[in-house]
Parts: C-alpha cells; sequence; structure tokens
C-alpha cells in the first residue's frame, strides 16, 4: 500500500487534472468577463438612468412663454389745437383782413353780455355764474389790477372773448390825442397778449363812442377815432342796453336788474362793469341771465359774426 501511495501519477491521470484546471480557468474567465459587463451596464445606467432596451429618451423641456404686456392706459386726449388756433386767428387783430361786419340785427335772439373795466376781483365769481347757465361773454379788460391778470386767460380758455378796453382808462390821458390814444390800446394789447397769445382784433371806447368828456381834452377826436381803428385792423363796440352798474359803487341789485331786463331787442349788447366795486353786478347776474333764458335768448361771445353796436359820435 505504502508503495502505491508513493506512485507517480500516470499521463492519463495528468490529462485529466490539466483539462479540470482548463475548465476551472474558463470559468474563472467568463465569470471575471461577466462582471465587467456588469460593471459597464451600471456605469451606463448611472449615465442614462436605465439599461438596455429599458433606456428612454428624456422628456424635452420647454420654457414658459413671456407673459404679454400689460395694454398702456389710454391718456387723455389731447385738446385739439387746430380748433384753438382757428379760434385765436378769428379773434386776433389783422390790420389786412377784410370782414363784412353786420351793423343791423342778424334776427336771431341773442344776448352778447359784455364787462368793462377787469379783470378783478369780482371776475372769478363772474365766470363760475357764466358756467353755470352755459353763457359766454365778452370781457374789455383794462390793466388796473396787475394781480389780476390771470383772469384774462382763465376767461379765455372758458370760452369766452377777449375785448381791449384801456390800459389806463385814464380820459385827460387817453384822449388828448390820437398817438395817445394808440399807446394807450398798445400797451393793454401787449397785458392780453402775455395771457392769451395774441393781440384780439375787439374794443370798447372808455365812455363809448359817443361820449363828450373827450371834447374837453381833444376838440373832434372821437371822429377821428372811430375812422382810424378800423383802419388799423380793429372793431369798436357800444352797447344797446347798460346794466347802469355805472352810476355808483354797488349800485343796488335790484337796480341792476330792472335796468338790465328790457323788451323789444332781438340782438342784446349789455353792459356790465367788472371792477372790484362792483359785487352786486354779480349778484344780479343770475336774475338777468334767467330773464333773458326764460324768452328763448342765447348767450354768445362777440366775434366776427356778432351783431355791431355803434353809437352816433358826439365829438
Amino acid at each position: 500500500m505504502a508503495g502505491r501511495a508513493g506512485r507517480r501519477p500516470s499521463a492519463q491521470d495528468q490529462r485529466r487534472h490539466a483539462r479540470g484546471l482548463l475548465v476551472v480557468t474558463m470559468a474563472l474567465v467568463v465569470t471575471l468577463l461577466g462582471g465587467v459587463g456588469a460593471l459597464s451596464a451600471l456605469v451606463a445606467t448611472g449615465a442614462s438612468g436605465e439599461t438596455g432596451s429599458q433606456a428612454r429618451e428624456l422628456p424635452t423641456v420647454v420654457e414658459p412663454a413671456a407673459p404679454e404686456p400689460e395694454p398702456e392706459p389710454e391718456s387723455e386726449p389731447e385738446p385739439d389745437a387746430a380748433e384753438d388756433d382757428a379760434r385765436a386767428a378769428e379773434l386776433a387783430l389783422d390790420p389786412g383782413r377784410q370782414t363784412d361786419w353786420s351793423y343791423e340785427s342778424n334776427g336771431e335772439k341773442i344776448v352778447y353780455l359784455t364787462f368793462d373795466d377787469g379783470p378783478s376781483k369780482n371776475t372769478g365769481r363772474v365766470l363760475d355764474i357764466l358756467d353755470q347757465y352755459g353763457a359766454k361773454a365778452t370781457f374789455f379788460v383794462t390793466g388796473h389790477e396787475p394781480d389780476y391778470r390771470g383772469s384774462i386767460k382763465d376767461a379765455y380758455e372758458r370760452g369766452h372773448s377777449i375785448g381791449l378796453h384801456s390800459m389806463t382808462h385814464d380820459y385827460d390821458k387817453i384822449y388828448v390825442s390820437e398817438e395817445a390814444f394808440f399807446s394807450d390800446l398798445e400797451q393793454v394789447g401787449e397785458v392780453v397778449r402775455e395771457q392769451i397769445g395774441f393781440v384780439p382784433y375787439l374794443t370798447r371806447f372808455p365812455g363809448g363812442a359817443s361820449n363828450t368828456i373827450s371834447a374837453n381834452y381833444c376838440t373832434g377826436i372821437m371822429s377821428a377815432l372811430v375812422e382810424d381803428l378800423p383802419a388799423r385792423g380793429y372793431q369798436f363796440y357800444d352797447w344797446n342796453v347798460t346794466s347802469a352798474d355805472a352810476s355808483g359803487n354797488n349800485v343796488p341789485a335790484e337796480t341792476i336788474v330792472q335796468s338790465s331786463c328790457v323788451e323789444g331787442y332781438t340782438n342784446v349788447m349789455l353792459l356790465f362793469h367788472d371792477a372790484g366795486t362792483k359785487a352786486t353786478t354779480v349778484d344780479a347776474l343770475p336774475q338777468i341771465i334767467e330773464f333773458y333764458r326764460d324768452r328763448g335768448y342765447e348767450f354768445r361771445a362777440i366775434d366776427r359774426e356778432s351783431f355791431v353796436c355803434h353809437h352816433g359820435v358826439n365829438n
């Protein structure tokens, strides 16, 4: 037995042993290769999130559309500049312009409310009353009270006409000569230009064309002015109804109403005064407007188509 145990393996046994080792080695190789493949698959899975047939494309990310800007709020409409320019052109002094003036009633029931001697501390009240009734008027202004000159612009922008009365309203200065009169008129014209941008053609003589006090300073001056004023492109307006408020300071409102409210005129050119001492004129104004309104009259500002009222000249 001992001799057998020490015997060298036969060639056949060696071949069998070698085949066994080869099989074991191949098994190990296959096992190792399988591990590498699995490792590769694991790496691929980490990159794509899925393996083999399970892999799929990632969804496309779509960015949300930018929100549309909100529409800007509509701005207030601009004033009609063309209409404003046309109005200014109609009322502006233009020496070369020819106008077919109407010296007779136009047959319409119209009241032309006119206010001399302003602006004053009472002008704002007058404008508010006119607005209340939807009435238009004409203001023949002076240079008396610089602190209230802004009311000239206010009146114009509210649709009223602006006329020239006098810078100083001093008879002994403006009626000493034609040169003195036109110098004074040009000064008040510049005051108005500063407020509304142009010099108006409308004028009213202090005391009216029929005044006789001018004869104390220059004989015949009114006869000359009523010719020369239109020749320079102006037109003057007198009145056919007076409120009687020129007879004193703060004449009783009842007196002003009685004098102002008359029958028998188709076109009424009504004279008021817009001075600081004429508060009762403002008090009487609503009753006067209602009197004519109830009788079917309209209240218009003077323009080139309006009735032109002229007095007879007495100097």
